[in-house]
């Protein structure tokens, strides 16, 4: 059921995000650039601070769980130990926006900017507890239930927030739509969860989520301020309106991020399992087919949405957001290199080698703190919202280069990206269609074609090539197979066997 599981995810991430894309598209032309900047940094100001809210205790309850750990005792030790972390989380928020008003004496933006900031403060407080049953749920490896109310609350805040914008609500209000389906999806969460036990509190245990947790946390920090900073960096060096145009790009270009967070949900308790078993032969078979879907599918539309992104922001968006273009082109690839690290990444996680991974991180962050700072500050290159998308293509590199590294040292078993002549193929098929789109004369229409050309000359090509083969295709549709799919969600939903 693996290869449903991960669809399920995928498919389910994608619809979510047609759905915000759809919203945006509405809501963007409604209220323009500025009040998305408002909203985006409200959430991104709060964001900062959810290393807090977990302490790399949810990654912990995965390992144990998966792992044999008794499921009752580690239930009740983590819900334990999230509430109190929750609550540590809220406090910090509340702390940094005291300091940095009060003693700091920075100013925000607006009093709407403030408002924007607590509201969302309420909205991540309250999601921190779904963490409990859905960190279960990924631990059991049950996709059904982690996705089913991800996306009834997407569905609902998408619906709220276009309301919100009909009516003439403004940041604010849209924001307050978020927080109504938060508090709609609370009795779901609970009919999932129903059937669990919930064992008491154990400090012996807690003990264990502690050892786990402690270089977990070191990620979580350092991923926070890599991956959780953009928006408020762009914010101090620039304005509400280029986070605006940032933002936008950044939701465009979820649906790469959503491959990659769909994988790693499953990878991580799925390779600690292999890995402790010494299933080598499974792991890289599984690697393979991850990459070679990648190369074969995602790609060539990476390619096409990132060098077009001229196209796609004007249909999407309009020429109110010509600021998006580069951005999106760049995080598109930031996004696309991420998804290629991913394996090896959970590699080393899945191996236990957790401080590893941490001290990885902690060399990065100074890679992206200067690189950021240089290309975005008005003092230097000023490339504003692009210079921070292309840090990130920086720093996601040197990631993948140093993960790939100690992924061959500490498991010599894996294959390194086994195809390499299909990756040669793809990125140089790529980078001759962005040398060929730069030379084409201005024209809406003739873009949109070129687009179209070269997603048929890279399939068609490929399979010429025979670098392309039909049991890719086979793949793709094993796991587009709706039959087995629904069989998958009932017996989940159902708890059966």
């Amino acid at each position: 059921m693996l290869a449903q599981k991960l669809v399920l995810s995928y498919i389910s991430k994608i619809a979510a995000q047609l759905l915000q894309m759809i919203a945006l598209f509405i809501v963007a032309r409604i209220v323009g650039p500025g009040v998305l900047g408002t909203l985006a940094f409200g959430l991104a100001f709060v964001s900062m601070f959810l290393f807090v809210a977990d302490l790399g205790l949810s990654s912990a309850h995965v390992k144990l769980i998966s792992e044999g750990q008794d499921e009752a005792s580690s239930i009740g030790t983590f819900s334990v130990l999230k509430t109190g972390v929750n609550i540590l989380f809220a406090l910090v928020v509340f702390g940094y926006y005291l300091i940095q008003k009060h003693i700091l004496g920075i100013a925000f933006e607006s009093r709407e900017q403030e408002i924007v900031i607590f509201i969302y403060l309420v909205i991540t407080f309250i999601g921190q507890f779904f963490r409990i049953p859905g960190t279960t749920f990924a631990a059991k490896t049950e996709q059904a239930k982690q996705d089913i109310p991800i996306f009834i609350q997407t569905f609902l805040f998408q619906l709220f927030r276009v309301i919100a914008a009909l009516i003439g609500l403004r940041a604010i209000g849209i924001a307050f739509s978020n927080l109504l389906a938060v508090l709609l999806v609370i009795p779901v969460y609970f009919y999932l969860f129903k059937d669990y036990k919930v064992g008491k509190y154990s400090k012996e245990l807690a003990k264990k989520y502690f050892a786990i947790s402690i270089p977990v946390l070191i990620i979580i920090i350092v991923q926070a301020g890599i991956y959780s900073t953009d928006r408020v960096i762009l914010q101090y060096l620039s304005n509400s309106v280029e986070v605006g145009y940032y933002s936008a790009g950044f939701s465009i270009s979820q649906f790469i991020k959503l491959i990659e967070s769909s994988a790693g949900l499953l990878f991580f308790p799925l390779f600690s399992n292999l890995l402790a078993r010494g299933e080598y032969d499974k792991l890289n078979s599984d690697i393979n087919k991850y990459e070679r879907f990648n190369v074969v599918f995602i790609l060539p539309l990476v390619a096409a949405v990132s060098i077009s992104s001229d196209v796609v922001v004007k249909i999407a968006l309009g020429k109110e957001f010509a600021g998006t273009v580069p951005v999106l082109g760049l995080l598109s690839v930031s996004m696309y290199v991420s998804l290629v690290n991913l394996p090896y990444i959970n590699l080393i996680s899945g191996k236990g080698l957790f401080k590893l991974s941490a001290i990885i991180y902690v060399c990065c962050l100074p890679i992206y703190a200067i690189t950021t700072y240089f290309l975005v500050s008005p003092s230097f290159f000023g490339l504003k919202g692009a210079g921070i998308a292309l840090s990130l293509i920086i720093v996601n590199i040197v990631l993948g280069l140093l993960f790939v590294y100690n992924a061959r040292k500490r498991v010599p078993e894996i294959k390194i990206v086994k195809d390499k002549i299909l990756f040669a193929y793809g990125i140089g098929l790529s980078l001759g269609y962005l040398i060929l789109y730069r030379l084409l004369p201005d024209g809406f229409i003739l873009h949109i074609i070129s687009s179209a050309i070269f997603l048929v000359v890279y399939f068609v090509i490929g399979y010429m090539l025979k670098l392309f083969k039909k049991d890719d295709y086979r793949m793709a549709m094993e796991l587009l197979n709706s039959k087995k799919m629904l069989n998958y969600i009932n017996k989940e939903i159902t708890n059966k066997k």
